[in-house]
Protein backbone atom coordinates (compact mmCIF):
# COMPACT_ATOMS: atom_id res chain seq x y z
CA UNK A 1 0.00 0.00 0.00
CA UNK A 2 1.41 3.48 -0.52
CA UNK A 3 1.54 6.35 1.76
CA UNK A 4 -0.97 7.74 4.13
CA UNK A 5 0.18 11.15 3.83
CA UNK A 6 3.19 12.26 1.68
CA UNK A 7 2.60 15.96 3.24
CA UNK A 8 5.82 15.80 6.62
CA UNK A 9 4.36 19.41 7.88
CA UNK A 10 2.03 17.87 10.19
CA UNK A 11 1.71 15.87 13.36
CA UNK A 12 0.83 12.42 13.58
CA UNK A 13 -1.18 10.92 16.85
CA UNK A 14 -1.01 7.26 17.34
CA UNK A 15 -3.98 6.05 19.56
CA UNK A 16 -7.86 7.59 19.35
CA UNK A 17 -8.57 7.17 22.77
CA UNK A 18 -9.60 10.42 24.96
CA UNK A 19 -5.49 11.91 25.08
CA UNK A 20 -5.17 11.34 21.32
CA UNK A 21 -7.99 13.17 20.04
CA UNK A 22 -8.19 16.02 22.48
CA UNK A 23 -4.67 17.11 21.48
CA UNK A 24 -6.22 16.71 17.89
CA UNK A 25 -8.98 18.92 18.77
CA UNK A 26 -6.08 21.66 20.25
CA UNK A 27 -4.55 21.06 16.85
CA UNK A 28 -7.30 22.16 14.84
CA UNK A 29 -8.06 24.94 16.69
CA UNK A 30 -4.38 26.06 16.44
CA UNK A 31 -5.04 25.13 12.61
CA UNK A 32 -1.79 22.92 12.53
CA UNK A 33 -2.78 19.62 10.74
CA UNK A 34 -2.62 16.63 12.79
CA UNK A 35 -3.79 12.80 11.73
CA UNK A 36 -4.65 10.20 14.09
CA UNK A 37 -3.64 6.61 13.37
CA UNK A 38 -6.03 3.68 15.90
CA UNK A 39 -5.36 0.30 15.35
CA UNK A 40 -8.81 -0.64 15.97
CA UNK A 41 -10.74 -1.57 12.56
CA UNK A 42 -13.72 0.69 13.60
CA UNK A 43 -15.26 3.16 16.64
CA UNK A 44 -17.25 0.07 17.84
CA UNK A 45 -14.63 -2.43 17.38
CA UNK A 46 -13.93 -3.31 20.91
CA UNK A 47 -16.02 -5.95 22.44
CA UNK A 48 -17.45 -3.72 25.30
CA UNK A 49 -17.67 -0.15 26.15
CA UNK A 50 -17.10 1.14 30.01
CA UNK A 51 -17.36 4.98 31.31
CA UNK A 52 -15.22 6.74 33.29
CA UNK A 53 -15.54 9.94 35.44
CA UNK A 54 -13.94 13.62 35.09
CA UNK A 55 -13.95 14.71 38.79
CA UNK A 56 -11.18 17.48 38.68
CA UNK A 57 -10.23 18.17 35.08
CA UNK A 58 -13.96 19.80 33.56
CA UNK A 59 -12.25 23.20 32.83
CA UNK A 60 -9.30 21.43 31.61
CA UNK A 61 -11.36 19.56 29.37
CA UNK A 62 -13.19 22.69 28.10
CA UNK A 63 -9.67 24.57 27.28
CA UNK A 64 -9.60 21.40 24.01
CA UNK A 65 -12.65 21.54 22.57
CA UNK A 66 -14.51 24.44 20.85
CA UNK A 67 -17.94 25.65 22.15
CA UNK A 68 -20.12 23.07 20.54
CA UNK A 69 -18.92 20.16 21.55
CA UNK A 70 -18.53 21.38 25.11
CA UNK A 71 -22.73 22.47 25.10
CA UNK A 72 -22.72 18.28 24.16
CA UNK A 73 -20.63 16.72 26.33
CA UNK A 74 -23.58 15.91 29.18
CA UNK A 75 -25.11 14.02 26.27
CA UNK A 76 -22.53 11.72 26.36
CA UNK A 77 -22.72 10.77 30.46
CA UNK A 78 -24.38 7.55 31.72
CA UNK A 79 -27.35 9.09 32.80
CA UNK A 80 -29.45 12.16 32.21
CA UNK A 81 -28.44 13.98 35.64
CA UNK A 82 -27.32 17.46 35.52
CA UNK A 83 -23.86 18.21 37.05
CA UNK A 84 -24.15 20.02 40.33
CA UNK A 85 -21.88 21.06 43.55
CA UNK A 86 -23.90 18.23 45.23
CA UNK A 87 -22.76 15.60 43.73
CA UNK A 88 -20.71 13.40 45.36
CA UNK A 89 -19.75 9.25 45.27
CA UNK A 90 -21.02 6.92 48.33
CA UNK A 91 -19.14 4.36 49.87
CA UNK A 92 -20.57 1.27 51.71
CA UNK A 93 -19.44 -1.74 53.82
CA UNK A 94 -20.11 -4.70 52.08
CA UNK A 95 -20.42 -6.89 54.77
CA UNK A 96 -22.94 -4.54 56.67
CA UNK A 97 -24.69 -2.23 53.79
CA UNK A 98 -23.90 0.33 56.22
CA UNK A 99 -22.58 3.89 54.37
CA UNK A 100 -19.08 4.75 55.21
CA UNK A 101 -18.33 8.06 53.62
CA UNK A 102 -19.65 10.33 50.60
CA UNK A 103 -17.07 11.83 48.49
CA UNK A 104 -17.62 14.92 47.20
CA UNK A 105 -17.68 14.88 43.31
CA UNK A 106 -19.03 18.49 42.74
CA UNK A 107 -19.90 19.22 39.09
CA UNK A 108 -18.30 15.65 38.01
CA UNK A 109 -19.05 13.96 34.74
CA UNK A 110 -19.73 10.23 34.42
CA UNK A 111 -18.98 9.24 30.82
CA UNK A 112 -19.55 6.10 28.31
CA UNK A 113 -16.23 6.01 26.64
CA UNK A 114 -17.74 5.19 23.33
CA UNK A 115 -20.18 8.18 22.87
CA UNK A 116 -17.37 10.69 24.56
CA UNK A 117 -14.88 9.05 21.73
CA UNK A 118 -17.33 9.44 19.20
CA UNK A 119 -17.90 13.51 19.92
CA UNK A 120 -14.52 14.27 20.12
CA UNK A 121 -13.60 12.63 17.10
CA UNK A 122 -15.99 15.08 15.54
CA UNK A 123 -13.73 16.73 12.63
CA UNK A 124 -10.94 14.74 13.34
CA UNK A 125 -8.91 13.08 10.57
CA UNK A 126 -8.44 9.54 11.76
CA UNK A 127 -7.75 6.83 9.86
CA UNK A 128 -8.58 3.50 11.14
CA UNK A 129 -7.26 -0.27 11.65
CA UNK A 130 -3.48 1.20 11.33
CA UNK A 131 -1.47 -0.49 14.15
CA UNK A 132 1.89 0.80 14.43
CA UNK A 133 5.47 -1.14 13.40
CA UNK A 134 7.69 0.84 13.20
CA UNK A 135 9.22 4.11 14.25
CA UNK A 136 12.26 6.47 12.56
CA UNK A 137 13.12 10.15 13.19
CA UNK A 138 16.26 12.17 12.33
CA UNK A 139 15.64 14.60 14.49
CA UNK A 140 13.50 16.96 12.32
CA UNK A 141 11.30 14.32 10.18
CA UNK A 142 9.78 11.28 11.95
CA UNK A 143 7.96 8.53 10.03
CA UNK A 144 5.81 5.69 10.71
CA UNK A 145 5.08 2.58 9.37
CA UNK A 146 1.93 0.12 10.02
CA UNK A 147 1.34 -3.59 9.99
CA UNK A 148 -0.52 -3.18 6.75
CA UNK A 149 2.22 -1.59 4.70
CA UNK A 150 1.38 1.79 4.52
CA UNK A 151 3.03 4.56 6.28
CA UNK A 152 3.24 8.36 6.88
CA UNK A 153 5.63 11.06 8.28
CA UNK A 154 5.35 14.76 9.99
CA UNK A 155 7.50 17.03 12.29
CA UNK A 156 5.73 15.46 15.50
CA UNK A 157 4.78 12.18 16.88
CA UNK A 158 2.35 11.86 19.78
CA UNK A 159 1.70 8.51 20.91
CA UNK A 160 -1.46 8.55 22.66
CA UNK A 161 -2.27 4.83 22.46
CA UNK A 162 -2.52 3.47 25.88
CA UNK A 163 -0.57 1.67 28.47
CA UNK A 164 0.79 -0.81 25.70
CA UNK A 165 1.89 2.23 23.71
CA UNK A 166 4.77 1.08 21.06
CA UNK A 167 5.74 4.61 20.97
CA UNK A 168 6.78 4.75 24.72
CA UNK A 169 8.68 1.47 23.59
CA UNK A 170 10.61 3.09 21.02
CA UNK A 171 11.24 5.95 23.33
CA UNK A 172 12.86 4.60 26.25
CA UNK A 173 13.77 0.49 25.10
CA UNK A 174 11.04 -2.32 25.34
CA UNK A 175 12.53 -3.21 28.85
CA UNK A 176 12.35 -0.24 30.34
CA UNK A 177 8.53 0.68 29.02
CA UNK A 178 7.16 -2.57 30.31
CA UNK A 179 4.43 -2.72 32.60
CA UNK A 180 5.10 -3.72 36.04
CA UNK A 181 2.02 -6.16 37.45
CA UNK A 182 0.09 -4.94 40.06
CA UNK A 183 -1.02 -7.42 43.03
CA UNK A 184 -4.77 -6.01 42.21
CA UNK A 185 -6.98 -8.27 39.92
CA UNK A 186 -9.98 -7.59 38.75
CA UNK A 187 -13.14 -8.85 37.45
CA UNK A 188 -15.15 -6.90 35.38
CA UNK A 189 -19.04 -7.22 33.43
CA UNK A 190 -21.25 -4.24 31.65
CA UNK A 191 -24.77 -6.38 32.56
CA UNK A 192 -28.43 -5.58 33.09
CA UNK A 193 -30.08 -6.50 36.21
CA UNK A 194 -33.51 -7.80 37.32
CA UNK A 195 -35.34 -4.34 37.58
CA UNK A 196 -36.12 -4.45 41.35
CA UNK A 197 -32.45 -5.21 41.56
CA UNK A 198 -31.61 -2.31 39.77
CA UNK A 199 -34.01 -0.62 41.60
CA UNK A 200 -32.49 -1.42 45.03
CA UNK A 201 -29.49 0.30 43.60
CA UNK A 202 -30.45 3.57 42.24
CA UNK A 203 -32.08 4.17 46.03
CA UNK A 204 -28.83 4.01 47.18
CA UNK A 205 -27.07 6.26 44.58
CA UNK A 206 -28.92 7.37 41.31
CA UNK A 207 -25.70 6.82 39.71
CA UNK A 208 -23.07 4.73 41.55
CA UNK A 209 -21.77 2.90 44.51
CA UNK A 210 -18.40 1.95 46.17
CA UNK A 211 -17.98 -1.08 47.84
CA UNK A 212 -15.23 -2.10 50.54
CA UNK A 213 -15.57 -5.23 52.32
CA UNK A 214 -13.12 -5.95 55.43
CA UNK A 215 -11.92 -9.64 53.88
CA UNK A 216 -10.04 -7.09 51.37
CA UNK A 217 -12.43 -7.10 48.59
CA UNK A 218 -13.41 -3.50 46.43
CA UNK A 219 -16.43 -3.35 44.02
CA UNK A 220 -17.98 -1.10 41.98
CA UNK A 221 -21.51 -1.08 41.06
CA UNK A 222 -22.90 1.90 38.88
CA UNK A 223 -25.16 3.16 35.81
CA UNK A 224 -23.63 2.12 32.37
CA UNK A 225 -26.66 3.54 30.52
CA UNK A 226 -30.01 4.32 31.97
CA UNK A 227 -32.42 4.14 28.51
CA UNK A 228 -35.45 2.67 28.74
CA UNK A 229 -37.08 0.66 31.98
CA UNK A 230 -34.89 -0.18 34.91
CA UNK A 231 -35.13 -4.18 33.76
CA UNK A 232 -33.15 -2.48 30.60
CA UNK A 233 -30.87 -0.43 32.59
CA UNK A 234 -26.81 -1.23 32.04
CA UNK A 235 -24.74 -1.80 34.67
CA UNK A 236 -20.89 -1.99 35.13
CA UNK A 237 -19.85 -3.94 37.77
CA UNK A 238 -16.40 -4.73 39.23
CA UNK A 239 -15.16 -6.43 41.77
CA UNK A 240 -11.42 -6.26 42.81
CA UNK A 241 -8.95 -8.07 45.15
CA UNK A 242 -5.36 -8.94 45.70
CA UNK A 243 -3.45 -11.63 44.59
CA UNK A 244 0.60 -12.30 44.05
CA UNK A 245 -0.18 -15.66 42.49
CA UNK A 246 -1.93 -16.00 39.29
CA UNK A 247 -5.34 -16.68 39.69
CA UNK A 248 -6.11 -18.85 36.60
CA UNK A 249 -9.62 -17.64 36.12
CA UNK A 250 -10.64 -17.72 32.52
CA UNK A 251 -14.19 -18.40 30.83
CA UNK A 252 -17.06 -19.62 33.03
CA UNK A 253 -14.98 -19.64 35.97
CA UNK A 254 -14.90 -15.84 36.06
CA UNK A 255 -18.17 -15.30 36.69
CA UNK A 256 -18.40 -18.20 39.31
CA UNK A 257 -15.52 -17.00 41.27
CA UNK A 258 -17.85 -13.00 40.87
CA UNK A 259 -20.61 -15.22 42.50
CA UNK A 260 -18.85 -17.07 45.54
CA UNK A 261 -16.93 -13.71 46.48
CA UNK A 262 -20.04 -11.87 46.98
CA UNK A 263 -22.74 -14.72 48.25
CA UNK A 264 -21.82 -13.41 51.77
CA UNK A 265 -22.48 -9.67 50.71
CA UNK A 266 -24.89 -7.26 52.38
CA UNK A 267 -28.29 -6.26 49.72
CA UNK A 268 -28.46 -5.15 47.71
CA UNK A 269 -25.26 -5.93 46.18
CA UNK A 270 -24.89 -9.34 46.71
CA UNK A 271 -28.47 -9.46 44.35
CA UNK A 272 -26.11 -7.59 41.91
CA UNK A 273 -23.52 -10.07 41.29
CA UNK A 274 -26.22 -13.40 42.52
CA UNK A 275 -28.55 -12.02 39.54
CA UNK A 276 -25.76 -12.46 36.89
CA UNK A 277 -27.02 -15.27 34.79
CA UNK A 278 -24.69 -18.35 33.53
CA UNK A 279 -23.00 -17.00 30.30
CA UNK A 280 -22.99 -13.29 31.09
CA UNK A 281 -19.15 -12.10 29.56
CA UNK A 282 -17.02 -11.15 32.79
CA UNK A 283 -13.72 -10.26 32.17
CA UNK A 284 -10.54 -10.53 34.16
CA UNK A 285 -7.35 -9.05 34.37
CA UNK A 286 -4.19 -8.40 36.46
CA UNK A 287 -3.79 -4.52 36.71
CA UNK A 288 -0.63 -2.71 35.39
CA UNK A 289 1.73 0.58 36.34
CA UNK A 290 4.12 2.34 34.54
CA UNK A 291 6.50 4.73 36.75
CA UNK A 292 6.79 7.64 34.70
CA UNK A 293 10.18 8.67 34.10
CA UNK A 294 12.32 10.92 31.71
CA UNK A 295 12.63 10.15 27.93
CA UNK A 296 14.62 11.41 24.95
CA UNK A 297 12.05 13.01 22.62
CA UNK A 298 14.56 12.69 19.73
CA UNK A 299 14.43 16.58 19.36
CA UNK A 300 11.12 17.13 19.86
CA UNK A 301 10.04 15.09 17.49
CA UNK A 302 8.61 12.39 19.51
CA UNK A 303 6.08 11.99 22.72
CA UNK A 304 3.86 10.33 24.51
CA UNK A 305 0.70 11.38 26.82
CA UNK A 306 -2.30 9.61 28.59
CA UNK A 307 -1.71 6.11 29.31
CA UNK A 308 1.22 5.76 27.12
CA UNK A 309 2.74 8.22 29.85
CA UNK A 310 1.36 7.12 33.14
CA UNK A 311 -0.93 4.58 32.96
CA UNK A 312 -1.94 3.65 36.61
CA UNK A 313 -4.40 1.60 38.71
CA UNK A 314 -7.80 2.94 38.53
CA UNK A 315 -9.42 2.78 42.11
CA UNK A 316 -9.22 6.49 42.73
CA UNK A 317 -10.63 7.61 38.89
CA UNK A 318 -7.39 9.70 37.92
CA UNK A 319 -5.76 8.28 34.91
CA UNK A 320 -8.91 10.18 32.66
CA UNK A 321 -8.20 13.32 34.25
CA UNK A 322 -4.33 13.20 34.00
CA UNK A 323 -4.67 12.43 30.44
CA UNK A 324 -7.18 15.43 29.85
CA UNK A 325 -4.59 17.80 31.99
CA UNK A 326 -1.95 16.41 29.55
CA UNK A 327 -3.78 17.56 26.51
CA UNK A 328 -4.85 20.88 28.26
CA UNK A 329 -0.97 21.49 29.52
CA UNK A 330 0.18 20.77 26.00
CA UNK A 331 -2.53 23.15 24.61
CA UNK A 332 -1.16 25.87 26.55
CA UNK A 333 2.07 26.04 25.80
CA UNK A 334 1.59 25.69 21.83
CA UNK A 335 -0.83 28.67 22.73
CA UNK A 336 2.04 31.03 23.65
CA UNK A 337 4.17 29.88 20.51
CA UNK A 338 4.67 32.84 17.73
CA UNK A 339 5.47 29.79 15.24
CA UNK A 340 3.00 26.91 15.76
CA UNK A 341 3.51 25.06 12.70
CA UNK A 342 4.37 21.53 13.25
CA UNK A 343 7.91 22.19 12.74
CA UNK A 344 8.19 24.57 15.59
CA UNK A 345 6.67 22.64 18.47
CA UNK A 346 9.97 21.68 20.29
CA UNK A 347 9.34 24.00 23.30
CA UNK A 348 5.83 23.02 23.64
CA UNK A 349 6.38 19.51 24.07
CA UNK A 350 9.90 19.90 26.39
CA UNK A 351 7.56 21.89 28.38
CA UNK A 352 5.32 19.70 28.52
CA UNK A 353 7.51 16.32 29.31
CA UNK A 354 9.20 18.89 32.22
CA UNK A 355 5.49 18.98 33.45
CA UNK A 356 4.13 15.50 33.54
CA UNK A 357 7.22 13.54 33.66
CA UNK A 358 7.10 14.83 37.69
CA UNK A 359 3.16 14.70 37.85
CA UNK A 360 2.97 11.55 35.82
CA UNK A 361 5.64 9.61 38.36
CA UNK A 362 3.51 11.18 41.10
CA UNK A 363 0.17 10.19 40.48
CA UNK A 364 1.03 6.56 39.64
CA UNK A 365 2.33 5.93 43.03
CA UNK A 366 -0.07 7.76 44.58
CA UNK A 367 -2.88 5.44 42.43
CA UNK A 368 -0.78 2.11 43.33
CA UNK A 369 -0.64 3.28 47.04
CA UNK A 370 -4.41 3.84 47.15
CA UNK A 371 -5.42 0.35 45.49
CA UNK A 372 -3.36 -1.21 48.09
CA UNK A 373 -4.98 0.35 50.94
CA UNK A 374 -8.00 0.12 50.07
CA UNK A 375 -7.97 -3.41 49.74
CA UNK A 376 -6.77 -3.47 53.13
CA UNK A 377 -10.09 -3.15 55.56
CA UNK A 378 -7.56 -1.50 58.56
CA UNK A 379 -5.64 0.91 56.53
CA UNK A 380 -8.85 1.98 54.46
CA UNK A 381 -8.79 5.82 56.31
CA UNK A 382 -4.80 6.15 55.02
CA UNK A 383 -5.50 5.55 51.61
CA UNK A 384 -5.44 8.91 49.37
CA UNK A 385 -9.15 8.11 48.54
CA UNK A 386 -9.91 8.61 52.18
CA UNK A 387 -7.39 11.41 52.51
CA UNK A 388 -7.98 13.48 49.77
CA UNK A 389 -11.37 11.90 48.25
CA UNK A 390 -11.41 12.33 44.26
CA UNK A 391 -8.84 15.74 44.29
CA UNK A 392 -5.81 15.39 42.29
CA UNK A 393 -4.01 16.73 45.86
CA UNK A 394 -4.23 19.58 47.16
CA UNK A 395 -1.93 22.43 45.69
CA UNK A 396 -2.40 20.88 42.29
CA UNK A 397 -6.19 21.16 42.70
CA UNK A 398 -6.01 24.71 43.91
CA UNK A 399 -4.12 25.40 40.26
CA UNK A 400 -5.88 22.75 37.97
CA UNK A 401 -9.15 21.91 38.95
CA UNK A 402 -12.60 23.39 37.32
CA UNK A 403 -14.83 24.35 40.47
Amino acid sequence: MGSVAEDHDRVLIIGAGAAGLLIAQILKKENILCTVFEQDATPHARPRDWNYGVYWAQSNLSECLPPELINQLETCQVDLHKPADTDYLPSFNGETGERILAFPAPYSLRLKRRAFLELIATGVDVQWGKRLASIDTDGSIVSVTFEDGSSASGRLLIGAEGAHSRVREFLVGKEEAALNPSPVVSSISVPRLPAEVALAVKELHPRYCLILHPDGYFGWVGIHNAQGEPGEWEFLVMISWISNEDTGLSGDAILESLKEITCSFAEPFRSVFQSLPEGTKVWHSRLSYWETQPWDNRNGTVTVVGDAAHPMTFHRGQGLNNAILDAAFLGREIAKLENKSPGSLYPAVTAYEKEVWVRGKEAVAQSNLNSMLLHNWSQLKESPLFQLGLKQKPKAAQNNSSR
